[in-house]
C-alpha cells in the first residue's frame, strides 16, 4: 500500500513522484525522520508535532485516524543530514516517532498487509501536523511560514512535503492563537 504523505498544503510538484514511491508496508519507522523549518521565535516540545495516519477500508464508511507523537531527535548525525534551505529568521529541527509508538505502527502495517491478502483492502494517507507551539516574546501579526520534510529511510534524503505554508492561512488566525502559547522561561 502506497501512502501519499502530505501536509496541510499542496505538496511540491517535484516531491510527488518520490512520495508516491514510498511503501508504507516496508517502511521501518525507527528510521523515519521529519524535518521542520519554523520561524525562530517558535519552539516545539515533545508531542507538539504528530504523524497522523488516516485509513479507510474498502466498502466501509468512515475512516480511522491514528496519531503518533513525534519527539525531537537530538542526534548530531540525524540533524546534520537535514539540509533545508537556510532562510533568515527560521530555525530547523529533526523529529522522529516516539520509540514506544513504533510498535503501534508495526501493528498497523501488519493489519494493512493482511487486508491486501484477505480483504477488504485498507487504504490511507499520512500527514505531519503541528498541534501546538510556544512563542518567545510576542507573536507577530501576519503570516507564519513553515516547511515540512520527510526522510523515509536511513539511507535516503529528505523529501519536501510542504514548502513555506502559512499556518495562519491553513488554520485561521483564531486557531493559530489557540495553538501557540507563551514559552516557559
Amino acid at each position: 500500500m502506497l501512502l501519499l504523505l502530505s501536509g496541510c498544503m499542496t505538496v511540491p510538484i517535484s516531491s510527488i513522484p518520490k512520495l508516491m514511491r514510498l511503501d508504507f508496508l516496508t517502511t521501518n519507522f525507527e528510521h523515519v525522520r521529519v524535518g521542520l523549518q519554523l520561524p525562530a521565535y517558535l519552539s516545539l516540545g515533545s508531542g507538539d508535532a504528530v504523524m497522523i495516519i488516516r485509513s479507510a477500508t474498502d466498502g466501509l464508511k468512515g475512516e480511522t485516524v491514528e496519531i503518533f507523537a513525534l519527539i525531537e531527535d537530538a542526534d548530531t548525525v540525524a540533524r546534520a543530514q537535514f539540509h533545508a534551505e537556510k532562510r533568515a529568521g527560521t530555525a530547523t529541527s529533526v523529529w522522529r516517532v516516539k520509540p514506544e509508538e513504533v510498535s503501534r505502527l508495526t501493528t498497523l502495517q501488519e493489519k494493512v498487509r493482511r487486508s491486501r491478502i484477505e480483504g477488504p483492502r485498507i487504504r490511507g494517507s499520512t500527514e505531519i501536523e503541528i498541534l501546538r507551539a510556544c512563542v518567545a516574546g510576542v507573536l507577530p501579526t501576519g503570516p507564519i511560514y513553515f516547511s515540512t520534510y520527510i526522510k523515509p529511510a536511513e539511507n535516503e534524503d529528505y523529501i519536501p512535503m510542504t514548502m513555506d505554508a502559512d499556518l495562519v492561512r491553513v488554520f485561521g488566525a483564531g486557531e493559530v492563537a489557540a495553538r501557540i502559547r507563551q514559552c516557559e522561561s
